[in-house]
């Protein structure tokens, strides 16, 4: 017996604005810039002081000390929340993002601040793994899976390829930097169109 349709959701730039709050954290904490000429954050993100762009190794620090102190800054996308909690009324939905286990319980209370009180599971890597491990313990009817990333489409495509791929980008600026990913069944960037568009996969 299969259980209830799934939702499989990312967070950031999907449910949360993060390229706006974490511009703010650059500037006030750390005296940087954060302008993407490509969406690859190191970049993107330059020393006011120097000038002097930064390292790949540097953007982990930088992403850590985010999510520790200024996570309470994201703000929903548009019509996320409302969009949710109409398909929370016949499927289940999970949050799986990338973020450190230590950042769970206030990812976890940041999103039930803002109305999505929701599991919430971290992962480190492409999210085909996870997706497939999902769908093994619950065994839904059919899975929907949303996030802005092209690369975990194409690895929910490889692990999980009976999957939903849905691409959305939340934010303008960087909408524009990302084409449409490959893997993905549908591009689209805003909730309510793609509440329509879910329903009608899951049918509910």
């Amino acid at each position: 017996m299969t259980g209830r349709p799934l939702v499989i959701c990312d967070c950031d730039e999907v449910l949360m604005h993060f390229a706006a709050p974490f511009r703010g954290y650059l500037s006030d904490v750390h005296d940087m810039e954060l302008n993407f000429e490509s969406f690859s954050l190191s970049g993107s993100i330059r020393r006011r002081a120097c000038g002097s762009g930064i390292t790949q190794a540097d953007v982990e620090p930088l992403l850590d000390g985010f999510f520790e102190q200024w996570i309470d800054r994201q703000y929903p996308a548009a019509g996320a929340v409302e969009a949710l909690a109409t398909l929370a009324q016949g499927a289940d939905i999970v949050i799986l993002t990338n973020v450190k286990d230590m950042v769970r319980t206030r990812r976890g209370a940041e999103l039930a601040k803002h109305g999505m009180p929701y599991e919430v599971i971290c992962n480190r890597g492409p999210k085909g793994p996870p997706v497939a491990a999902l769908i093994a313990e619950r065994a839904p009817r059919t899975v929907v899976f949303v996030d802005d990333l092209p690369p975990h489409h194409g690895s929910v495509a490889k692990h999980a390829p009976e999957v939903h791929r849905l691409h959305m980008v939340a934010d303008p600026e960087l909408r524009a930097l990302i084409p449409a990913a490959p893997d993905a069944h549908a591009r689209i960037d805003d909730w309510p169109a793609a509440l329509d568009h879910i329903r009608r996969v899951l049918a509910v």
